[in-house]
């Protein structure tokens, strides 16, 4: 038997890991007080490393040294144990605080581990499910490791008579139902149907068996045939104005079976309410020309007539943004509606974007995320491009303390580079911005510093649709969480797109999507671009170095890493200059001056930039 993984010494390791985390929870910076000047600040930040330092070390004890170790030997755990560690792991993932989802993946893939071992068909199915939900809903939803979980978990459908648990004949269920929401997830709609189709003879079946027939597997249905619906209307939203009449009339069959479903069966469903699907039959009725736009808009303001200001729940949110959206799109795109083009676009568009701008830091950031994505394709319409920039920045870098202060210094370290780049080789900015020569990169610097500074600034905005965990800075990433925080450049590059390919947008794209690629190219990510092509590689290349140099410098936020000096960081780059790094950017670091400019910076400002970050947080936005 493991010394950690027997009695009491297991239960006690993990009741100090819980105990710590809860430590944690108290010390953020975003905890707080509203009134602390930057002084009063800044003692507070020394105090919370401080904690965040020791608890780090207590909790790298607890995973490096004895938790992740055993987890790899876990087929010599116990029974008692076993349901000790899944205890540990359902508070770790609950979807209300999700303390460490990250690490309760872990103890949910050890524990299946050990099921597979042991041959145990009903223990296997209830990892499967825990291993593909978590994944699901904290680390992403595009994974095709998810369907693979739900897939084998679904499998066991053909033993579903043979398990006499309930509990155990639920995640039957629960399997079967998310395979679909996965297969949208990989872009597998058609198969996606097909998978609803046989779900619901199976379900069907279970009607006459009077086997659990309480349990509410017709959410699952419902979902199903919802993901559908959304399906067929992307389809219909890529070319509004052909508006194909097959699947226009699928999607109000749909939307009917949704509805009739939902009426029959309300006692069975517990996801989210009726708002939505009343919502999906209208939508569909206009499309099929059954009510015309004054009557969608007209249910659609008596909706949230009913609804409190500042209420933002999960229906709230979807009938003041996403039905808002609709709204607006459908009044834009379709040539019937361009006489209510700009009266819908003038009532709707700020009335949504300053309920979305008004919603709480505390809602989590994957809700967040998703409205957000839809308000981008509409963005572009209703704002020019400062104005775009600063309302993606609102809804994500600035909603988060430490990567609004990391944003801010990697802008402030930019714009020194850029600065001494100009003062010492003006002629390297050729090419860039459309300039061309050095007399006019002189006669630009101001702008140059500009774009440096913002840039920086705006170059994590992707992470939004990355983990939400706070307590990430206490820990390495595990591996899952890795592969899901690599996708933050192009998530973020989406939020930036434009239909008028302004060129503004274009180097602040270039930048979010190339600043972890590889100078050469044979490294980093996304692995599927090619920075050399990019007429901006130079700002790309000034902003990864200045991310580099933050993030290895940070003390206050990172505290899972012994911070470096800024001479060590300069000689990685040196070292690694002409393949991750620029060897011009790499060259200058040589120069004494830009580097005790750097140090300074350091130095002088990443308290005060926390500050800022911290002052925004409280006040709402508003600072």
């Amino acid at each position: 038997m493991l010394q950690l993984l027997s009695g009491d010494n297991m239960r006690d390791y993990l009741k100090k890991l819980l105990d710590e985390y809860g430590q944690i929870a108290e010390n953020q910076i975003n905890g707080f007080q509203a009134d602390l000047n930057l002084e009063q600040f800044k003692s507070a930040c020394e105090k919370t490393v401080n904690n965040l330092q020791g608890l780090q070390i207590g909790i790298k004890k607890i995973l490096d040294e004895n938790l992740y170790p055993d987890l790899e030997k876990i087929e010599e755990i116990n029974n008692e144990d076993e349901e000790e560690l899944f205890t540990v792991a359902q508070k770790l993932s609950s979807f209300e605080k999700r303390q460490d989802p990250g690490l309760a993946l872990k103890i949910y893939m050890a524990l299946l581990k050990k099921a597979r071992n042991d041959k145990n068909d009903a223990k296997i199915l209830k990892y499967l499910y825990w291993c593909g939900i978590t994944q699901f809903f904290c680390h992403g939803h595009n994974s095709a490791l998810v369907l693979e979980y739900f897939e084998e978990g679904a499998a066991y459908a053909e033993m579903y008579d043979k398990f006499e648990d309930p509990e155990i004949r639920q995640y039957v269920h629960r399997c079967l139902g998310n395979i679909n929401m996965s297969l949208y997830g990989v872009k597998e709609p058609e198969k996606a149907y097909i998978q609803e189709k046989e779900n619901f003879a199976f379900w069907n079946r279970l009607i006459f068996s009077g086997k659990d027939k309480d349990f509410p597997w017709l959410n699952y249905f419902l979902n199903g045939l919802n993901n559908r619906r959304s399906s067929l209307t992307e389809l219909v939203h890529k070319d509004p104005q052909s508006e194909t009449k097959e699947k226009i009339n699928e999607i109000l069959d749909v939307s009917i079976s949704i509805n009739d479903l939902y009426k029959k069966n309300k006692e069975y469903y517990t996801v989210f309410g009726g708002t939505r699907y009343e919502f999906h039959l209208w939508e569909a009725q206009f499309l099929s020309g059954l009510i015309s736009f004054d009557n969608l808009k007209e249910n659609i303001d008596k909706k949230q007539a009913g609804l409190a200001d500042d209420d933002y729940s999960a229906d709230a949110m979807y009938i003041r943004i996403q039905m808002n959206s609709y709204l607006i799109f459908y009044a834009s795109k379709l040539d019937r509606l361009k006489d209510k083009k700009d009266e819908i676009v003038a009532s709707l568009s700020k009335k949504t974007i300053d309920y979305f701008s008004a919603i709480p830091r505390s809602v989590d950031s994957g809700h967040i995320n998703v409205y957000l994505r839809l308000l981008a394709t509409q963005i572009s319409d209703i704002f020019d491009p400062d104005e775009q920039l600063d309302f993606i920045l609102k809804m994500t870098t600035f909603r988060h303390i430490p990567t609004h202060a990391h944003s801010i210094m990697v802008g402030k370290i930019a714009k020194i580079l850029v600065k001494h780049l100009i003062d010492k080789n003006p002629e390297i900015f050729i090419g860039s911005l459309k300039i061309k020569d050095k007399e006019e990169a002189i006669k630009r610097t101001d702008e140059l510093c500009n774009f440096a500074e913002k840039s920086g600034i705006c170059h994590d905005i992707g992470k939004i649709a990355c983990i939400e965990n706070p307590y990430m800075q206490i820990r390495e990433l595990t591996n899952e969480e890795y592969e899901i925080i690599k996708g933050h450049p192009e998530e973020g590059m989406k939020l930036l797109q434009r239909d008028d390919n302004n060129e503004t947008n274009l180097v602040y794209t270039d930048v979010i999507t190339g600043h972890h690629r590889y100078y050469d190219n044979n490294g980093g990510y996304p692995e599927n671009i090619d920075t050399g092509n990019s007429e901006n590689k130079l700002m790309i290349d000034i902003i990864t170095a200045a991310n580099s140099i933050c993030a290895a410098t940070d003390v206050l936020s990172r505290t899972y890493a012994k911070p470096k000096s800024l001479n060590e960081v300069c000689e990685e780059i040196k070292e690694e200059a002409g393949s991750r790094y620029s060897p011009k950017i790499a060259e200058i670091l040589n120069d004494k001056e830009l580097f005790d400019s750097i140090n300074k910076e350091l130095n002088d400002e990443t308290i005060n930039a926390y500050y800022t970050a911290y002052l925004y947080a409280w006040s709402g936005g508003e600072q």
